[in-house]
């Protein structure tokens, strides 16, 4: 959505012993027209959203535990490695447990406004794989997350991003915003809290119109800086009855990030552990 005002067009007609002055119908007309067109725009809240969260490199454990009804079906334990340096955003992921995805590894690749690139090694092959990064859905390591989860916020080439109103959630006022993309059916809502600008929730509506995929935080922490981060978040997909908590303990802040993990070519084999 464009945001502006309009330049030399009269929306007031005026009779002659009524002439507002000049100053006095700017005034006006700004106080007529909705806040959200002289507001920032969509586009902007969204990357001033994922410059916030990610100020600086972190690396963190994800404890996932995956839902069918009541029933515990998985758990997954990852270290999550990100950060964005030069307008690019890199995501690296090494599965701890269960035993049989141990080694598995991910890297997420998401240059500014163009589409992600998604990497994936095998360690029972030692091979290393471009992925699908086209398809939003596609799970990662069985742990029911998609490249959709980890990328979030960050705008890529082709979408569109809308900002469709205020909504409170959980006592905090936010942005909502409508993201439509090309690659997929049906809309991406995302809620961004005005004051902090964090992303506390995401839905995807599908071309139907029935929602399939809710993201929520629902418990933050702040860090030595003073700046809040997600601890805890859930993932519903309603027409699955399936729930996914996804909970960050050992966040570390300012960490250095060695080349070799942000690399396709090193990052399956690069022993980066003490």
């Amino acid at each position: 959505m464009q945001v502006g005002y309009h330049s030399g067009v009269n929306l007031f007609p005026m009779k002659s012993s009524k002439l507002l002055s000049g100053t006095v119908g700017v005034i006006l007309l700004l106080l007529c027209l909705p806040a959200a067109l002289w507001a920032v725009t969509a586009r902007e809240i969204l990357e001033k959203a994922a410059l916030n969260s990610l100020t600086e490199n972190f690396r963190a454990v994800l404890n996932i535990k995956t839902f069918k009804g009541q029933k515990l079906v998985s758990t997954h334990v990852v270290w999550l490695t990100g950060g964005i340096e030069k307008d690019t955003a890199r995501f690296f992921l090494d599965f701890d447990e269960p035993e049989e995805s141990k080694g598995l590894r991910f890297l997420l690749i998401v240059p500014k406004g163009q589409p992600l690139k998604a990497y994936m090694f095998l360690p029972a092959t030692k091979k290393t794989l471009l992925l699908a990064a086209e398809d939003p859905s596609m799970d990662l390591g069985g742990t029911g997350l998609t490249v959709e989860d980890i990328r979030v916020f960050l705008p890529k080439g082709g979408e569109t991003e809308t900002l469709v109103g205020e909504e409170t959630v959980d006592g905090r006022e936010c942005y909502k915003i409508k993201v439509v993309s090309p690659e997929i059916e049906g809309d991406r809502f995302i809620w961004v809290s005005k004051k902090e600008l964090l992303v506390l929730k995401t839905s995807n509506v599908n071309a139907k119109g029935k929602t399939d995929r809710v993201m929520r935080v629902v418990e933050f922490f702040k860090t030595a800086k003073g700046t809040e981060f997600p601890r805890e978040e859930e993932i519903s997909i309603p027409d699955r009855g399936i729930k996914i908590r996804v909970r960050q303990e050992n966040a570390v802040f300012g960490v250095t990030i060695p080349d070799e993990l942000l690399d396709p070519k090193t990052f399956g084999t690069y022993q980066w552990k003490p």
